[in-house]
């Protein structure tokens, strides 16, 4: 049963820095939540005369599903969750309906595509384990496709709200990330540059940015593949991919930006202000907002893509070699895909990096709790980020002329985000107390409290004083009388 006393306790053992357990009641709050937050996106999209989660999920489900890269992701964040003797039997499931499905999409003359079979067999596991399973496996199982769904579910979300952010802007911010990013040498033009003369890295670029969530599932699984028997880890990849993922979007209707291959070259024919990039750099003037084609996402700052590679890389440094090895190519391979191809700006790039760092400050190491060091930590990166959008934006001329400095600025502030970052990540190890076994933490009654306390306290002994001196004074004034 759900309290305000349970988000309480939660609330205590976050500050602490114990590990938290989530009643029943919780769980049904937070998946109630979670209900309510698509129910809100479906509406808005209709609102709005496009297709909302729900709809795109049903396609998916039952139709010709698309992006079929982040289901794959989820089907395997699934399967290193799972209990070990579940794994067979719904990795063989998945691989014969999705056979199944496409065979009959052959016959008829259609291609290919992954994504059936995936959610089917999703929904028929969490069925089967709530029918057949008991006790721990049957908890391990709900947890481990509940995972998979809520990243193929927050991927439609996100589908959604890019949609939305072209109808919520029809001006866009290009010009003044493009003169500001020229402080920094103008990277995705010389980058592009490359990158559009060589077939071969193309080809690799390509595969590396499309299958980024793959790549999470992969370190996923060097975190979280004995899960099913030990339990999950405190803080784990997947953590900090979903909240990315639901709260980066939000900087896109604040901040629109289409990205220079869409702005200045010729990826949308007739969409581009000048077809330049990525041989020569753009002619502006006096920088503005003006409209562009609604049909392209305004999703650019910060980028999403580098923040995901960037928790892919810090997660990756937190397992073995060769997690490590393939956390940092990742981050290598994602970066030069999003300026190569002309997806985003340096500027964007930074931010997102920025992004990341930020978020993670907030769930790293919880055994060291809520300190005020945390959230300092937390508050200079928010600060930090604001204030690179705010450059941009309103600075963009001033940074642009002033060359190599504004550029070293820009990177200075990236850096001492990266050292504030690591004063949390490489602090010395903390005793963590068991659960079962830890004392409650006493509730912190605040400055305010603690001073009315002491005032009560000392009106009382100024008033027993009081009593006493008048109760002196009456029995010398008895003692005379007779």
């Amino acid at each position: 049963m759900f309290t305000w006393d349970s988000v309480r306790s939660v609330w205590e053992q976050i500050r602490s820095g114990r590990r938290v357990e989530f009643s029943r009641g919780m769980w049904m709050l937070l998946v109630g939540l979670l209900l309510a937050f698509v129910l809100i996106i479906e509406v808005v999209a209709r609102v709005n005369h496009i297709r909302g989660p729900l709809s795109l999920l049903a396609t998916d489900l039952v139709g010709r599903p698309t992006i079929g890269e982040i289901k794959i992701a989820g089907m395997l964040l699934t399967l290193v969750c799972l209990p070990a003797r579940l794994r067979l039997p719904v990795l063989a499931s998945t691989v014969a309906l999705e056979l199944v499905w496409n065979l009959q999409r052959v016959a008829v003359g259609d291609n290919g595509t992954i994504g059936n079979g995936i959610l089917f067999v999703l929904l028929g596991t969490a069925a089967f384990a709530g029918w057949r399973l008991r006790g721990r496996e049957r908890a391990s199982t709900l947890k481990a496709v509940g995972l998979g769904l809520l990243l193929i579910v927050m991927g439609r979300v996100g589908d959604v709200g890019l949609v939305l952010s072209t109808r919520a802007n029809p001006a866009v911010f290009d010009e003044y990330v493009e003169l500001a990013d020229r402080a920094l040498g103008s990277p995705s033009w010389a980058i592009g540059s490359v990158v559009s003369q060589t077939e071969w890295l193309t080809a690799v670029l390509r595969e590396v940015y499309v299958f980024l969530p793959v790549a999470a599932a992969v370190i996923a699984f060097f975190q979280l593949r004995h899960s099913a028997r030990d339990g999950f880890p405190r803080h784990h990849i997947v953590r900090t991919f979903l909240l990315i993922g639901m709260i980066g979007p939000v900087v896109y209707f604040l901040f629109p930006v289409v990205g220079p291959t869409y702005a200045f070259g010729n990826e949308v024919i007739g969409a581009g202000w000048q077809n330049v990039w990525p041989m020569q750099l753009p002619i502006i003037g006096d920088p503005s907002a003006p409209l562009f084609d609604q049909t392209v996402a305004r999703n650019c700052m910060p980028s999403l893509h580098t923040a995901w590679a960037m928790c892919i890389f810090l997660h990756g440094w937190r397992g073995p070699l060769a997690s490590k090895i393939f956390g940092t190519a990742w981050l290598a391979g994602t970066t030069g895909a999003t300026l190569g191809f002309g997806f985003h700006y340096a500027i964007d790039v930074l931010a997102g990096v920025i992004f990341t760092l930020t978020l993670e400050a907030a769930l790293t190491r919880p055994e060291l709790g809520w300190s005020r060091h945390r959230v300092s930590v937390i508050a200079f990166g928010v600060v930090t980020f604001s204030s690179m959008l705010l450059a941009t934006r309103f600075l963009s001329v001033e940074i642009a002329a002033s060359g190599a400095v504004g550029g070293f600025v820009l990177i200075g502030g990236v850096l001492v985000m990266v050292g504030a970052f690591l004063t949390i990540e490489l602090h010395p190890a903390v005793q963590e107390i068991p659960v079962d076994v830890a004392p409650p933490v006493p509730r912190d009654p605040g400055v305010l409290a603690k001073r009315t306390a002491a005032a009560t306290a000392a009106a009382k002994t100024w008033a027993a004083e009081t009593m006493d001196s008048v109760n002196r004074e009456l029995k010398k004034t008895d003692s005379t009388k007779l």
